[in-house]
């Protein structure tokens, strides 16, 4: 019965664990390996982690990427599996949580987010669309005989973000995410009730600059998650940590190598692709 209760808080907890710790921005944790989900685009940026837990090293690796679908349009995804002894615990879980966003005035707009993920044989699907000409959001989950099923939807008067939509954009601001000192504040995805994500950003370090996220806990309701971090200058987090319920700290490191794009490299592939759709548009 004890292992039972541990087995079914643990698979929670690590579920939770792993969605909001690389939920903010593409950057903490959750999985690799994993094929992307109908991403056939050009890979812009690739950023890998190693993730530990508790006693477990290497129980993740993560991977974040930013891949041009078409001008103007763009995919954000962080997608992986579970390892070793983790893995076994966990049932094999494994997942992705992917953006399609458009790029517009200067910053990334979301679509269409979805959290997708299976373990022990059972796959659970989320997808969050975004209307934004009627200022309106739906929520869809994934039934076992009817597909999609419409669950939920609100209006918004400013739109709400995903955390990768968050993160990119924080990469595009002139100023980053802010000085040492303030605390920001910014609408997430408000289901099943409005949430606050609140970012209180540190001193900066030879480590780079200390951030602590909190945020709703989407596993046990009325709770909240902190999530730190050290950024370095252009905004990519190169160490982040949290709690996990059942596991204890989780760590994840930016690994070397993958792809990287400076604020300069990215803006640049951003702008250069509503140029070409626009002369794409003429030539017709």
């Amino acid at each position: 019965m004890v292992t039972k209760i541990f087995r079914s808080r643990q698979h929670a907890g690590l579920r939770m664990g792993l969605a909001l710790l690389l939920l903010y921005a593409g950057l903490v944790l959750i999985l690799t390996a994993v094929p992307a989900v109908g991403g056939q685009g050009r890979i812009l940026e690739e950023l890998r982690y190693q993730v530990d837990v508790w006693l477990w090293s290497d129980a993740m690796k993560t991977r974040v990427t930013l891949e041009e679908l078409a001008p103007g349009r763009y995919r954000a995804e962080v997608a992986g599996q579970s390892q070793g002894f983790v893995a076994t615990l966990s049932g094999n879980w494994q997942g992705n949580f992917a953006t399609e966003m458009i790029y517009k005035d200067g910053k990334f707009l979301p679509l269409v987010y979805r959290e997708n993920s299976t373990a022990r044989g059972k796959r659970w699907l989320s997808e969050y669309r975004f209307d934004h000409e009627h200022n309106k959001m739906e929520l869809y989950k994934l039934s076992k005989n009817k597909g999609l099923v419409k669950k939920w939807e609100t209006t918004f008067k400013d739109p709400p973000y995903d955390p990768l939509t968050f993160y990119y954009n924080q990469r595009l601001a002139p100023e980053g995410l802010g000085q040492g000192g303030e605390t920001l504040k910014y609408s997430g995805i408000p289901y099943p009730k409005q949430d606050d994500i609140v970012v209180r950003i540190g001193p900066m370090s030879a480590e780079g600059r200390k951030i602590m996220v909190e945020l709703a806990n989407r596993i046990f309701e009325g709770e909240r998650s902190q999530i730190y971090a050290f950024l370095d200058k252009e905004g990519v987090p190169t160490k982040a940590w949290t709690r996990v319920m059942a596991f204890g700290t989780v760590n994840a490191q930016l690994l070397p190598g993958g792809k990287r794009l400076n604020k300069a490299e990215l803006t640049r592939a951003l702008e250069t692709a509503p140029a070409a759709l626009a002369a794409q548009n003429l030539n017709r």
